[in-house]
């Protein structure tokens, strides 16, 4: 009935009918395209609001786990230093502060190299590691330990050869376990790290940079470079 009504039309009228039609469908698909849009943006946005919550989670966690890894390694530090030197085991407590660097290696790989709470535990991590290279440099002086102290400035801001020089420090320290490796992010805002930058007249512009036995060595120092330096067999 509808479309014999519809052919009864003149053809202006018609057109004006399909018009409408068209405008009609037109809205429809417009409405259903927002409503499909509106349903995906809300999936995306409750898929992110939790694996936000889940990192957030994770990184409380990790947090603890390092703070309660720090204390350990404070009290460690104490046990170690009141020891003589005939029963004097370093192990435990070099392998704590490893663990805690790797951690924290994890968590800025998560979250970012600026994350603020990434930050206070790289500030904070610094200062054990500053301590623990005090009590080593102490035992290589009271006991006749021949532990090669090795402190490393490096930034993760537009440093080119700063990751490469990470990495050779870290081989060699995995092959020769007599070697220790302190590494210091330049602009921590941490005034231990400030004194060292100033002893070593530490800049910016000189980094990756290594301090070895009081002498400074600036810019990449390849494996083989190294090893000579460290008085160690290749």
């Amino acid at each position: 009935m509808g479309a014999q009504l519809f052919f009864k039309l003149s053809p202006s009228e018609r057109d004006v009918k399909m018009s409408r039609i068209k405008r009609r469908i037109d809205a429809a698909k417009y409405l259903i395209a927002v409503a499909v849009a509106v349903v995906i943006f809300l999936f995306g946005y409750m898929a992110s609001s939790q694996i936000n919550s889940e990192k957030f989670r994770q990184l409380e966690e990790m947090t603890q786990d390092i703070r309660t890894d720090a204390l350990s390694n404070e009290i460690l530090f104490q046990l170690v230093q009141s020891s003589a030197c005939e029963t004097l085991n370093t192990t435990e407590y070099n392998l704590e502060l490893y663990q805690i660097g790797k951690r924290l290696t994890y968590m800025e790989s998560l979250y970012g190299f600026t994350h603020p709470e990434v930050i206070r535990l790289k500030e904070y991590y610094s200062l054990l590691e500053i301590r623990h290279w005090l009590l080593s440099r102490e035992i290589n002086e009271k006991c006749g330990k021949r532990t090669r102290l090795v402190l490393y400035f490096y930034t993760n801001a537009g440093c080119n050869d700063c990751e490469d020089q990470g990495v050779v420090l870290t081989n060699i320290h995995n092959d020769y376990p007599v070697m220790n490796v302190y590494s210091f992010e330049y602009y921590l805002n941490n005034s231990a790290v400030e004194y060292l930058k100033k002893i070593y007249n530490i800049t910016p512009n000189r980094l990756p940079t290594i301090v070895v036995d009081g002498k400074v060595y600036y810019g990449f120092q390849s494996k083989e470079e190294l090893l000579k330096i460290l008085n160690l067999s290749g």
